[in-house]
């Protein structure tokens, strides 16, 4: 064996790693809103500065969460997702850069890339349950016990719970249920710092405590929802598999192609990559989000430049 012999397993290997590289994903979102002044309200440059900023995050996590979401969702749940996003962004992102606030008389514009961490965010959705396919009926009890509240208080406590209502996607059973199908919700304010809560269903019981009724309600809701087999509702998952290729190169230009096709594939990811004395082959992972787009594209990119691709693990749309 000479020399070049044995270095074309390692150009083989630096060549395969330099692709497995340069696919890690990176879901970036590029937002740009613009929060006007309300002129009703008295707030601070840099109060209206932060809102708009966390309205930015909250667009550019609602972005991403739409492209997993199997359906569409109502507009008071949308708002009530987005207002969510933007209370605990920092839990779902990776980082963000190229951010440009402008101030002006009118309000705020802010521009910014959002670098949004998919794994969280999909984690987040299924316990909001927005990978649920039906509304859950439930019965609520939230007792203040000794903590009474005015009536101000009182409202606003109300309208936080119609809003956890529409953003986790339940009814409220005002009336016994004599079939037992509803779950059963209760919250307590247990001391001045903290709450307790317990969700009653079908499927379980979970307890809960926090530092506000939000907080033990988010938490029931998450158990309550990841303990649902929900796989099937999401993205199905399928390997592709290209072939024609005469060098490495066309993998990775073809793999940045795949990772564009957002509207028709997610969690893109190269499995390996062949070399043949006649072809060189590749595969990827991917969630597919909508079947009849991505044929299309790979119908319209593939055969023209002299390659084949197969989908394993799919349904072949009908």
């Amino acid at each position: 064996m000479n020399f070049s012999d044995k270095i074309k397993p390692f150009v083989l290997t630096a060549c395969v790693a330099v692709l497995l590289f340069s696919a890690l994903p990176a879901y970036a979102v590029k937002v740009q809103i613009f929060k006007p002044v309300d002129p009703e309200k008295e707030v601070s440059q840099r109060v209206l500065r932060q809102e708009a900023v966390t309205e930015a995050f909250a667009q550019a996590l609602f972005a991403e969460a739409s492209r997993m979401l199997p359906g569409t969702l109502s507009a008071e749940r949308t708002e009530a997702v987005k207002k969510a996003f933007g209370s605990y962004y920092e839990e779902y992102i990776n980082g963000y850069k190229d951010m440009n606030v402008k101030m002006s008389e009118d309000g705020v514009s802010v521009s910014i890339d959002v670098s949004v961490n998919r794994k969280s965010l999909r984690a987040a959705m299924k316990k909001m349950g927005l990978f649920s396919s039906s509304v859950v009926p439930v019965q609520i009890d939230v007792s203040n016990e000794k903590f009474t509240l005015n009536e101000e208080g009182q409202l606003e406590q109300n309208e936080k719970i119609n809003e956890l209502i529409v953003l986790y996607g339940l009814s409220n059973a005002t009336v016994a249920d004599s079939n037992k199908t509803a779950s059963v919700l209760s919250v307590r304010h247990a001391s001045k710092n903290r709450w307790t809560g317990d969700l009653q269903s079908s499927g379980g019981k979970w307890f809960a405590s926090g530092s506000s009724m939000e907080r033990v309600w988010r938490e029931l809701w998450g158990k309550y929802y990841g303990s649902e087999n929900i796989e099937a509702l999401m993205n199905p998952k399928a390997v592709l598999v290209v072939s024609g290729w005469f060098n490495p190169e066309g993998v990775r230009e073809f793999g940045r192609k795949l990772k564009s096709w957002d509207s028709a594939v997610q969690e893109v990811e190269l499995l390996d990559v062949e070399m043949q004395p006649t072809a060189v082959s590749a595969s990827w992972s991917l969630e597919v989000s909508d079947q009849w787009v991505l044929r299309g594209y790979l119908n319209d990119y593939l055969p023209p430049r002299g390659l084949t691709f197969s989908l394993e693990g799919l349904e072949e749309a009908k």
